[in-house]
């Protein structure tokens, strides 16, 4: 189909005469653009390796931490030094061991909203709720010990965020009043036995604006450097030691400052985070050794101006599979929304759970060399991976106890860039075609191919009409559900189980789509690779939308379609 240099090869293809081939981007991201007239690209949970569209991550329950598991988890992190999780759910601290048995450790104060963690030297983990900390001192356990009641920063200090840096834990400040642009390091107390109390070395002050001082973090590869956030403005700050212990670099400054401290994120040399200030609307913010980037295009920006409840948000930053991603969702109902960037590709894409709302991970950890999320949605630990293909809710490891109606297709879409021509002339659609890997899912094969044309299919059995050839003819709703007002994929424990694309088209640049057509996918061990739509009508703007119906892995490339 393709010849050595990435052209098509007309010899090996059925094609019109006097037709033209012209290339479809079936690989690509979600463009974001401000109008579905300049930019319709969208890829829902599939992201781009080596020029291939992958499905992204699944992810399996591993471990139900209160049972029923009722209320969110609000905070992962692994002790190194100690070698176990402390995950937090509801106001409930738990310890986990490698086989995530939990240990109950104590209550916060507070039940919800997301808290932060980190841990010293000395075996001290410090836990922040946006109104408390905490020490829990895994050397001399269960005790979780609260830290403020106007002990910390003298009643000046309403701790919003911490972060160890240099023998230090660094507090951010929630305090909005005059004391608020103050922010503190602690340091673990010598003088008291019990090893459960840190103390005050030092105050230090955010003063290139009038702000207060919402967060310090370290910057990862800049050794003694911090970047203190206010909501208007960061700047950046550096251990001198002495009496002083900070200094702040006063050549530069970020004229951004944190809409939300729960978006602030780092991996390898970057920390992002959703910036805002006095005179400009959110945008999404990188900065490495090298400055401040601003990473996001008009069209999220423009998304995200029309946030209603940028508070609740929340970033995590984590590898996969070589890929370097930072994660950004907004769980309110009003915003339902998670977008991930890839630094590798530096593109943009969409995730989401089951039901097309937003993906659940609030905080990643990698343990047991295994990758762990702790869910917004309910009081669980997720295993992800993109060996997993589904996203399963079954807590058991042995595939034949799993309940299949809690094994969930993850929704795979892909809606690629309008064609038009130049002149933005009519022209006629004689066929699409692209590639993609089939014969892998282990889910479907010949057996079960033959089991199914033991049925009798009429429109009351299964609620589907299948023709002479075997495709199903749907409509526009006809394998999708409602869900609190949002549109799902059904679950294929309510069908017959056949992997299949659908195909819908639009002629308005995306902004509406007819009904789809279905292809089949191939069972088991049958890897003809070849996808292929005829008579697709005429237009003078094209647009094709995909949905992938599977429970195993994707993998596709770009395509053509044959213009006349």
């Amino acid at each position: 189909m393709v010849d050595k240099s990435g052209n098509f090869d007309r010899n090996n293809f059925r094609v019109t005469p006097n037709s033209s081939l012209v290339p479809i981007q079936v690989c690509g991201s979600s463009t974001f653009g401000r109008y579905e007239k300049i930019a319709s690209g969208l890829t829902y949970n599939m992201f781009i390796s080596e020029d291939y569209l992958v499905n992204f991550a699944g992810y399996k329950r591993a471990a139900d931490l209160i049972k029923p598991s009722i209320g969110a988890g609000r905070g992962l992190f692994r002790s190194i030094r100690g070698g176990f999780l402390i995950a937090v759910i509801n106001n409930v601290v738990y310890r986990l061991d490698s086989s995530l048995a939990e240990t109950f450790i104590g209550n916060l104060n507070t039940g919800f909203g997301e808290v932060f963690i980190d841990e010293n030297l000395n075996g001290q983990i410090c836990i922040v709720d946006g109104v408390n900390a905490y020490i829990y001192n895994y050397n001399n356990p269960p005790a979780l010990v609260i830290q403020t009641n106007g002990v910390l920063g003298s009643g000046s200090l309403l701790p919003s965020y911490v972060c160890y840096h240099n023998t230090y834990f660094l507090f951010g400040n929630g305090n909005t009043t005059g004391n608020g642009a103050f922010w503190y390091a602690y340091a673990y107390n010598t003088g008291d036995v019990t090893g459960s109390t840190i103390v005050q070395q030092t105050q230090l002050a955010l003063s290139t604006k009038p702000d207060t001082a919402l967060a310090v973090r370290r910057l990862p590869g800049q050794g003694n450097n911090v970047l203190v956030f206010g909501s208007s403005v960061c700047e950046i700050w550096t251990q001198v030691g002495g009496n002083q212990n900070y200094r702040r670099n006063s050549s530069i400054n970020i004229d951004y400052g944190c809409l939300s401290v729960s978006t602030i994120n780092s991996g390898d040399l970057y920390t992002a985070w959703l910036g805002v200030n006095e005179n400009n609307s959110p945008v999404i913010l990188v900065y490495s050794g090298e400055g401040i980037e601003r990473i996001s295009t008009d069209g999220i920006d423009f998304l995200l101006g029309s946030i209603s409840h940028p508070e609740k948000s929340t970033a995590i930053f984590y590898r996969q599979d070589g890929h370097l991603f930072y994660q950004l969702t907004f769980y309110d109902k009003k915003d339902n929304l998670t977008l991930i960037y890839d630094f590798n590709t530096k593109r943009f894409f969409n995730l989401s759970d089951q039901y097309n709302n937003y993906h659940p991970a609030s905080q990643i950890v990698y343990f047991n060399q295994k990758t762990y999320f702790i869910s917004l949605n309910n009081a669980s630990l997720y295993e992800s991976s993109t060996v997993f293909t589904t996203y399963n809710e079954n807590t058991s490891t042995v595939p034949s106890e799993w309940n299949q109606s809690l094994v969930f297709p993850i929704p795979r879409v892909r809606v690629c860039e309008s064609i038009r021509k130049p002149d933005s002339g009519r022209f006629i659609i004689n066929s699409l075609m692209f590639t993609m890997a089939q014969g892998d899912d282990s889910n479907f094969s010949e057996l079960d191919l033959e089991a199914q044309e033991d049925y009798i299919i009429t429109e009351d059995g299964l609620n589907n009409i299948i023709s002479q050839t075997g495709q199903y003819l749907i409509t526009e709703d006809s394998l999708l559900s409602q869900q609190d007002g949002i549109t799902i994929f059904d679950n294929p424990a309510n069908l017959i189980y056949r992997p299949r694309i659908d195909l819908a088209v639009s002629k308005d640049s995306g902004v509406t789509f007819g009904n789809y057509v279905s292809r089949n996918l191939n069972p088991l061990g049958q890897r003809k690779n070849i996808i292929t739509w005829n008579n697709l009508g005429s237009s003078n703007d094209f647009t094709v939308k995909f949905r992938f119906w599977t429970n195993g892995a994707i993998l596709c490339t770009d395509g053509f379609v044959e213009l006349y």
